[in-house]
């Protein structure tokens, strides 16, 4: 599975973003660059306290989760272990809630660790004066704020769909000599169904080249016209772009399914990210991320490397 990668700030400033919309002026944020958050970003004057996350890892189920459960464990020692500090930070608030704000979770055992946290401070004694008699510990996506996400990333009042002219097959069309075209052709060669078909081979490959140049046109006039939903597209092509190479070489049967699947999957995350968009413009920007990456990337599928 592709997943969106996120630096911590880039992490940090989003979730700090959607906090604010939703809780103005009643939510109060931490700043980490001096001594630290102390195992809290921000907190709600009602007792919610929050923390943004980004595992360092999280191409793998596995190594996301762990992850994941070490950041509750660590932040959550942190505020037990500095009882002063963390009242001193909270004033007269008492914190019921400890939420960790994560891109994805895909584990029900990190609910489960979070339920154990939550059972472990319930039972500190002595008690810490900025506990509340209730506690909880959760952790979400920013699926939790769809509203503020999309007004966030520009939504318009009608879905977005920009549409421009077909680029002129001139562009790639100069014989075998054209490197592009060369370069298309020889890692779409290693699909037995299209080496087997000279002209199939030929006509998948213009394909590609339409959309690749065609998206560049597309996502010229998105970064124009709509600048925050150009930004939330290209932290999504980065992210596929940078780890597409990692799938597909591990593919030891590639077909046109598999381009088919990443494409789906990408327009999937790209409607996601940006509810803007039109379906439509989604999925012919996901065909340009593929095919952008069929064009630059220096490797092949894993059989053509052999």
């Amino acid at each position: 599975m592709i997943r969106e990668q996120w630096s911590g700030g880039e992490w940090e400033a989003y979730c700090r973003r959607l906090l604010s919309m939703r809780y103005d002026s009643n939510i109060q944020f931490i700043p980490a660059r001096d001594g630290g958050d102390g195992g809290l970003e921000a907190f709600r004057f009602d007792g919610v306290g929050y923390q943004c996350y980004v595992p360092e890892d999280a191409y793998s189920l596995e190594s996301q989760t762990t992850s994941q459960k070490r950041k509750i464990t660590k932040d959550i020692k942190r505020l037990c272990d500095d009882v002063e500090g963390t009242c001193r930070l909270l004033g007269d608030v008492r914190l019921h809630t400890w939420v960790l704000m994560t891109p994805e979770f895909d584990s029900r055992s990190l609910v489960e660790h979070a339920q154990k946290k939550k059972k472990d401070v319930s039972a500190i004694l002595p008690r810490p004066k900025w506990l509340a008699d209730e506690f909880k510990v959760l952790v979400i996506t920013d699926e939790e704020f769809a509203a503020e996400r999309a007004r966030l990333v520009g939504q318009v009042e009608t879905e977005l769909h920009l549409d421009v002219p077909d680029p002129d097959e001139s562009l790639w069309s100069f014989g075998v000599g054209n490197e592009i075209a060369d370069r298309v052709s020889a890692k779409l060669s290693v699909v037995p169904s299209l080496a087997s078909d000279p002209e199939w081979l030929a006509d998948y490959r213009d394909e590609m080249l339409r959309v690749y140049f065609r998206g560049q046109s597309q996502m010229e006039r998105l970064k124009v016209e709509h600048p925050s939903l150009h930004a939330a597209v290209e932290r999504r092509l980065k992210s596929v772009l940078r780890s597409l190479t990692m799938t597909v070489s591990a593919m030891e049967k590639p077909g046109t399914e598999v381009i088919d699947t990443l494409v789906r999957r990408l327009a999937e995350g790209l409607k996601k990210d940006a509810p803007g968009l039109s379906s439509v413009l989604c999925e012919e920007i996901a065909w340009h991320a593929v095919s952008s990456w069929l064009v630059r990337c220096p490797l092949r599928f894993r059989r053509a490397a052999a």
